[in-house]
């Protein structure tokens, strides 16, 4: 089975394969979708029914509905997102299992709590922040999705979690079959339809280059079951303050962290999703 991820090039004459553990954990379901408006409205007119029209208090108007972009069938267009829980680290240019580089982000500043950077880079930008961050730069803009709703997948797993998880790692591997068939991911059958899938968040540091965070993307657009675009790869943008090594860095290092996945970000979808030949 071929990865999703065959490798990443940190320097010129160093080359590490990281396999990429893509999440199977769909939903399948509207459940980790984003509440519809109308489904507010149904709760609130519901709610009003109860209270004589005689004595009824001021209430407060219902939040105006989201306007989505649609279809040729009225669908809603759909874009899916998975955030990652993957998260890898080299030292030297060599794997560190997060250990001598972990060490260093420890000390009294971290004591008790977190050890590595791998659960630095979890506490400080996990699923929830990478949504953040997305949101914030405004992602279906930035990818040309405007209208497209939102639907919030499951994350992508360590990629170390498939060794313990046979079952994991079946169903990652179903899932690369149909990357590799240019199919959906999702289970979901809206005519309009986007992927955005985040395979990895990669700390490195060297003596000669610094330290960087890598982010990688894979990211695709469908025209029914026909999948019309594909932008894949990673990018990178320089740390100074990350992993803190007192506590007054901590907050900077938070900030630097997020600030450095955005660019990424930014930075990914100018050179590998429109860039892309």
């Amino acid at each position: 089975m071929q990865q999703i991820v065959e490798g990443i090039l940190i320097m010129r004459h160093v080359c590490l394969a990281l396999p990429l553990a893509i999440s199977v954990i769909f939903s399948g379901s509207p459940a980790l979708a984003q509440t519809t408006p109308e489904a507010v409205a149904v709760e609130t007119t519901a709610t009003a029914t109860d209270i004589p029209v005689a004595t009824a208090t001021p209430t407060t108007a219902a939040a105006p509905a989201t306007s989505y972009k649609t279809a040729a069938d009225g669908s809603v267009c759909e874009l899916h997102v998975w955030p990652t829980e993957n998260y890898l680290g080299i030292n030297m240019g060599l794997l560190s299992g997060f250990g001598i580089v972990g060490a260093l982000a420890d000390q009294a500043v971290h004591q008790g709590k977190v050890t590595t950077v791998k659960g630095l880079m979890a506490e400080y930008l996990g699923p929830d922040v990478q949504m953040e961050e997305l949101n914030k730069i405004g992602i279906e803009q930035t990818l040309k999705l405007d209208g497209y709703k939102i639907i919030l997948e499951e994350p992508t797993p360590f990629n170390e979690d498939l060794k313990k998880d046979p079952e994991l790692k079946a169903k990652t591997k179903a899932m690369n079959a149909r990357l590799k068939a240019s199919q959906r991911l999702s289970d979901s059958t809206a005519p309009c339809y986007a992927e955005l899938v985040t395979t990895h968040i990669f700390y490195h540091k060297a003596m000669m280059y610094g330290s960087n965070l890598f982010t990688g993307w894979i990211y695709r657009e469908f025209d029914g079951p026909k999948q019309t675009k594909i932008g894949k790869g990673q990018v990178k943008n320089p740390l100074e303050n990350f992993p803190p090594k007192t506590e007054e860095m901590v907050e900077p290092a938070k900030a630097e962290l997020r600030d450095a996945y955005s660019k990424d970000f930014t930075e990914y979808v100018e050179k590998k999703v429109f860039g892309a030949k």
